[in-house]
């Protein structure tokens, strides 16, 4: 797989907005998993209420799982706010045209996403948590595209394209990346579904995803330009020590047994035990985050030279 050089074409502003895009669903995603740990998702029984409603509601209630469903919304709204203004601007301002389809693209992953929300609520009590482990899942696929327009719209993106990566690497970055991928589908069926079946492989699972990122990190290492994953290296050594952490923790708080031999019954979460099966979900996808970054830079095709030259030469000519 061989992703395009595209030639550079968007201006700062539409990057920025495509990061302020990628920060605005981390709290939507960090409250939407705060919404299932806590079991506060049909806290109100309508699936879709307007904003000026959710803003009226929330400044009169003081209920938690009031507050933590509605704010849930707000940044949903706020997302898919800042979506319609990618699309546009990729569309209208961006000079690559598979960018604007890739932005409106996106943007109907959001849409989605949000009727998902509506029929987890609306369906309740005809398919119970199906739409809720669905709609759960699919965040993963939305906050990857997102990233990738993020990085798309970058400058680094734009210019850093002087070397092909090696083989290994590029089929490495797109397998790592779906074993993490399908890691956070096991996890989804574990916090949706009474299953014997999700916990155990989710175990399992970790040691795969652990052993795929530490494989990764050294195929990038030994590539022929580490240096253009330096953040992304970072970024996957430090998130991985923190979500084995969070993992080992929520495992032990949802599994603990204060006296084995007199109480065979699981003692009920605190609830700091549950703020921290919710982090162990958003690291889970910043991770998956990374992968996705990593995979694209990986797979794209490195800049002719006769491009990286004839840009400067069009500047000298312009200054004569």
């Amino acid at each position: 797989m061989n992703l395009p050089s595209p030639n550079p074409g968007s201006p700062r502003w539409l990057h920025l907005l495509a990061v302020l895009t990628v920060l605005f669903t981390l709290p939507l995603l960090f409250l939407g998993a705060g919404v299932t740990t806590h079991g506060v998702g049909m806290a109100d029984p309508h699936g879709f209420r307007p904003p000026w409603v959710i803003v009226r509601i929330l400044a009169e209630s003081t209920g938690f799982d009031i507050r933590l469903e509605y704010g849930h919304r707000t940044f949903g709204f706020l997302v898919g706010l800042c979506a319609i203004a990618l699309a546009i601007g990729c569309w209208f301002f961006d000079r690559r045209g598979w960018m604007g389809w890739l932005a409106f693209v996106a943007l109907g992953m959001i849409c989605l996403q949000g009727t998902l929300g509506i029929f987890r609520v609306d369906y309740n009590e005809l398919y119970g948590r199906t739409f809720a482990m669905i709609h759960g899942m699919f965040a993963q696929l939305v906050f990857g595209t997102l990233v990738s327009l993020a990085l798309f719209t970058s400058r680094r993106w734009a210019s850093d394209g002087e070397h092909a990566m090696t083989p290994a690497l590029q089929r490495g970055s797109i397998v790592t990346m779906l074993i993490v991928f399908v890691q956070l589908l096991l996890g989804g069926l574990v916090r949706h579904q009474e299953s014997p079946v999700g916990p155990r492989a989710h175990l399992l699972g970790a040691f795969v995803v652990t052993g795929a990122l530490v494989w990764l990190l050294k195929l990038i290492r030994e590539c022929e330009a580490p240096e253009r994953f330096r953040t992304q290296r970072w970024l996957i050594k430090g998130l991985l020590m923190l979500q084995l952490w969070l993992g080992v923790e929520a495992w032990l708080a949802k599994f603990f047994v204060a006296t084995a031999v007199q109480q065979q019954a699981l003692e009920p979460m605190p609830m700091h035990a549950e703020w921290l099966r919710t982090a162990h979900y958003l690291v889970g996808t910043l991770l998956f985050g990374t992968t996705v970054v990593v995979a694209l830079v990986a797979n794209r095709r490195a800049l002719p030279l006769e491009q990286t030259i004839v840009a400067p030469a069009r500047e000298l000519e312009g200054v004569r």
